[in-house]
């Protein structure tokens, strides 16, 4: 069997037309991961749950309706991007525990953490993901250290590799070196995408990127902790930091079942009906019907002959 991780999702899609169930499969699990990476990214892990499941409920119901895979991308981000916007559209930022931060808050764990980085490093992340300071302003503090977004891509990447080694989060992806393809992601992150257009396409470009998109995902509660001042200094007010009340620890979101394949209907079997003329017999089973009953007959009339015998003598 081909490898279905390697093909991208239009190449499901038209694998899954022609009858492909495991690539109808692999399709829906591409599109619910990405899904949970866009509704955690804007809006956090628990208040995205339910635009979560509501788009790929939608996406699994309206799979069958796209003509080609050329509008699949479009068709699919419509419906989260409805979703988020029912949903209140882009939170701020916040302190969202989840079950990757094992029920603990994001902001204590990043607190814990800003000490094991280079002092550089936390100034630039918390500028970063606070859109109060322009993105001039943090451009110039990346010159020294590689230059924008270089710089950026590699703090974060430090920070992910701390939690993860020191602080035990347990991330799956944690690049050895920034990726400059993903220039745009910590603007995505941050928030800082002003343009509706802009901020769609890296959505969409998401999602021939699994890695990426598992990235955003995960990582999406620490972002939101950054943007809500968890590097800002040690004495953040509480009061700017919202809290919701963590999740139970349980199952990721799971993909939405294979979307069954649009084929022209097969006839069923027709249902007995219960007023039809009974079947003829053969034959055989009526000459063995006829059979016994004549022996049944024979056995009947000895005995009755018996008992009268018994009372007449």
């Amino acid at each position: 069997m081909a490898d279905l991780s390697s093909k991208t999702p239009q190449q499901l899609f038209s694998a899954w037309r022609d009858g492909d169930a495991a690539a109808g499969q692999a399709m829906a699990q591409r599109f619910s991961d990405w899904y949970y990476a866009v509704t955690a990214a804007r809006l956090g892990d628990l208040n995205g749950r339910v635009p979560l499941q509501r788009a790929c409920t939608r996406f699994q119901q309206g799979i069958v309706g796209v003509a080609d895979a050329k509008s699949l991308s479009d068709w699919a981000h419509k419906i989260v991007a409805d979703e988020v916007g029912m949903a209140g559209g882009r939170i701020a930022g916040g302190d969202f525990p989840n079950v990757l931060t094992a029920g603990r808050s994001p902001t204590e764990i990043l607190r814990e953490a800003r000490g094991r980085l280079p002092n550089e490093q936390v100034r630039l992340l918390s500028h970063a993901y606070d859109s109060s300071f322009g993105i001039e302003q943090v451009t110039r503090e990346c010159e020294a250290m590689g230059g924008y977004p270089y710089a950026v891509l590699k703090a974060r990447a430090d920070l992910k590799r701390v939690l993860r080694n020191d602080l035990g989060v347990a991330f799956t992806e944690v690049p050895d070196k920034p990726n400059l393809d993903s220039g745009p992601l910590p603007l995505y992150e941050a928030g800082r995408m002003t343009n509706p257009n802009e901020e769609s396409g890296f959505e969409k470009w998401l999602l021939t990127n699994l890695g990426l998109c598992k990235d955003i995902a995960e990582f999406g509660v620490f972002a939101l902790a950054l943007r809500a001042g968890a590097f800002a200094g040690s004495s953040t007010p509480q009061s700017a930091i919202p809290t919701v009340i963590p999740p139970q620890p349980g199952p990721a979101p799971a993909a939405p079942a294979t979307p069954a394949r649009p084929a022209a209907p097969t006839p069923s079997s027709p249902a007995e009906d219960p007023f039809a003329d009974p079947p003829e017999r053969s034959s055989s089973g009526l000459l063995f019907a006829v059979v016994v009953g004549g022996l049944l007959l024979l056995l009947g009339v000895v005995v009755i002959a018996l008992v009268a015998w018994k009372y007449l003598v």
